[in-house]
């Protein structure tokens, strides 16, 4: 498995639980807002693929902290672009570990698999724009039927999950936030998370958060498909 950084304690990830972040070099996708472009761009992953953390040292930390630490939590850029991602559950799995998957769905059949072995506890699944139209924002040539099944695996899973959206000012509006709601109508939790300025994997890309006003407008409209709707700023 390839760990490209760890945050060994974070208290972000679930209220009252301590867990530790892994993160996986590598993306399909090329979006503008990307604050991480040195974890996706090949050009600059070959300076992170020459500094990763060896697997072994990371479950030596997690066999010191069992008594610590309750949740791993894998995120990317894209962790199903890695071969050995079941094989790295399962190890987790068997410190008795909980495990929680970040994606962009890519890969149902992945997701799918991981699920029927009971290696994930909770999948955080992005949805970037309305159905159909992802290659608006992620800049790749998407297969979307591929996304639309991951989708439909997790409506339809007995897991504890959450769909979310990065929204940004002149790129996501009202119609949008209601034509993905429509899409997950009655999923378990969707989170709005409002976009903030920073180092973009598109140097001119400049536009502009979401007042708490406009933010709190997109949860009333989300609301009229999902009951369990979220704020992230």
């Amino acid at each position: 498995m390839q760990i490209s950084a760890i945050n060994k304690f974070s208290l972000i990830e679930f209220p009252w639980e301590i867990s530790t972040i892994v993160f996986t070099p590598g993306c399909n996708f090329r979006c503008d807002y990307c604050h991480n472009s040195e974890f996706v761009l090949p050009e600059k992953l070959k300076n992170v693929l020459k500094n990763l953390i060896m697997e072994k040292a990371f479950f030596n930390f997690l066999e010191k902290r069992k008594w610590n630490l309750t949740w791993v939590s894998i995120c990317g850029w894209e962790p199903t672009m890695q071969p050995d991602l079941k094989d790295f559950c399962r190890k987790i799995k068997s410190l008795w570990y909980k495990v929680k998957l970040d994606t962009n769905w890519r890969d149902p059949l992945i997701i799918k698999e991981l699920l029927d072995e009971d290696l994930l506890d909770y999948v955080a699944m992005d949805i970037k724009y309305e159905v159909w139209n992802f290659s608006y924002i992620s800049w790749t040539k998407l297969e979307e039927n591929i996304y639309i099944e991951t989708i439909n695996v997790l409506l339809n899973s007995n897991i504890d999950y959450e769909f979310r959206t990065t929204v940004i000012k002149w790129i996501h509006d009202e119609k949008i936030i209601e034509n993905i709601s429509k899409y997950i109508s009655f999923s378990k939790n969707y989170y709005l998370q409002n976009y903030k300025s920073g180092n973009t994997l598109n140097p001119n890309f400049n536009w502009e958060s979401f007042s708490q006003n406009e933010l709190e407008k997109f949860k009333e409209i989300a609301n009229k498909y999902i009951k369990n709707v979220w704020i992230r700023n």
